[in-house]
């Protein structure tokens, strides 16, 4: 049996390692019985044999199955077994395991790696690393943004710019976008292969809607022109923009200079050259995302991300700050505090986080919500795909 087990490889898994594929595109784990279920689960982050530990992934099991039976709604697979849909029910978590390592694809099979699947993308959702600086994170960005948007008290528009500077933008619409419900976070994760939680850009961000496509690229000017969005931090490959032929507005701009050089005087023919701008920079039909291919092939924008240099409080340094005051007068008070601390915590705690920008002429912003790139088919097509992955549906 040992010699032949030296021939036999469990080759999805071993793919997985090899190849950098997804947990989630296995069909089945490679777990016999009780003991190796302890070791995986162990191997994961958590010790069953800790009561703590395990009331942790009975909750993530509960939650689960109502995203399995609420959210995702697949009408082949609506409700979860009843001996398979409960703590009670299932006695053990160890047994999902186990079911879910089954060979033949059986309705318990099914929905066991399913609960599995969705439990996965929950737990790293939950201990993102980066939620520790989120609202510290918004704050900063929302801020200094807000410093340049302003409503002109008499007409009512908003404004991004300073109130008193003549190439201010106006803004048809203004949205800071914060946290997605986290069930679109689990649909996010679920729908495409590549996507883990490291790379979730998009719990903040903003989206801008101006009245023209050249006022869309201005307004993406002045965010960097005026440090709101820092230069240095724009997430290298994480740039799409589908709104704007940049060779063709550089060439239209410049034959627009020209001209203008040529007449001191505004000329009519310089005028129309203006207003024909806009119907020539703008992109056709440009195909779909390869970022994302949910993306529909009408969808127009500018969309980068940043990363946001987060400062914190250390709440290790204030705790050192109280008890150092509190033990200086006791005797071996000082000995003590450096037991409890070898070193001296540092006062703040640094991370970046990412957010993104969005930009948009008000055509596309009408198309996106009425059009064929609205937003609702977007996520109608996100959660398909979520199905098919967690169900492990062949297409």
């Amino acid at each position: 049996m040992d010699l032949l087990h030296n021939f036999e490889f469990p080759w999805p898994s071993v793919n997985l390692v090899l190849e950098g594929g997804s947990i989630l595109e296995l069909p089945r784990l490679e777990i016999k019985n009780i003991g190796e279920a302890t070791e995986f689960i162990q191997a994961y982050g958590f010790d069953v044999n800790n009561p703590d530990d395990l009331a942790l992934v009975w909750r993530f099991f509960g939650e689960a199955v109502q995203f399995i039976e609420k959210t995702l709604t697949d009408p082949d697979f609506s409700r979860v077994p009843d001996h398979l849909r409960s703590e009670k029910a299932l006695n053990d978590i160890r047994r999902l395991f186990i079911l879910a390592s089954e060979k033949e694809r059986s309705q318990d099979q099914i929905y066991a790696c399913a609960i599995l699947r969705v439990m996965h993308v929950m737990i790293h959702l939950t201990y993102d690393p980066r939620l520790k600086f989120f609202q510290a994170m918004q704050t900063q960005v929302l801020n200094r943004l807000d410093k340049f948007i302003h409503v002109d008290p008499s007409n009512g528009c908003t404004y991004l710019g300073k109130q008193d500077d003549s190439q201010r933008i106006k803004l048809l619409f203004f949205k800071k976008k914060e946290r997605k419900d986290p069930n679109r976070e689990i649909i996010k994760l679920l729908h495409k292969a590549d996507s883990v939680v490291e790379e979730i850009y998009d719990r903040v961000g903003l989206r801008l809607v101006t009245e023209t496509k050249l006022d869309a690229i201005r307004a993406v000017r002045i965010l960097f022109e005026k440090n709101i969005v820092s230069l240095p931090n724009i997430r290298p490959g994480r740039s799409r923009n589908r709104l704007i032929d940049l060779k063709r507005l550089k060439f239209e701009l410049d034959r627009i200079a020209i001209h203008q050089k040529k007449t001191p005087e505004p000329a009519p023919y310089v005028d129309r050259m203006i207003k024909r701008l806009e119907k020539r920079i703008g992109y056709g039909r440009i195909g779909r995302s390869f970022l994302n291919p949910h993306t529909s092939e009408h969808y127009k924008a500018i969309q980068f991300t940043c990363r946001e240099l987060v400062k914190v409080r250390n709440p290790q340094h204030r705790l050192y700050t109280q008890l150092s005051s509190q033990l200086a007068a006791m005797s071996g008070g000082d000995q003590l505090l450096n037991e409890l601390f070898p070193s001296v915590p540092q006062a703040f705690e640094y991370g970046f986080f990412p957010y993104e920008i969005q930009v948009m002429d008000v055509k596309a912003y009408a198309d996106s919500i009425f059009g064929k790139s609205n937003h609702e088919e977007y996520r109608r097509k996100q959660l398909n795909a979520a199905r098919q992955r967690v169900f492990a549906k062949k297409t």
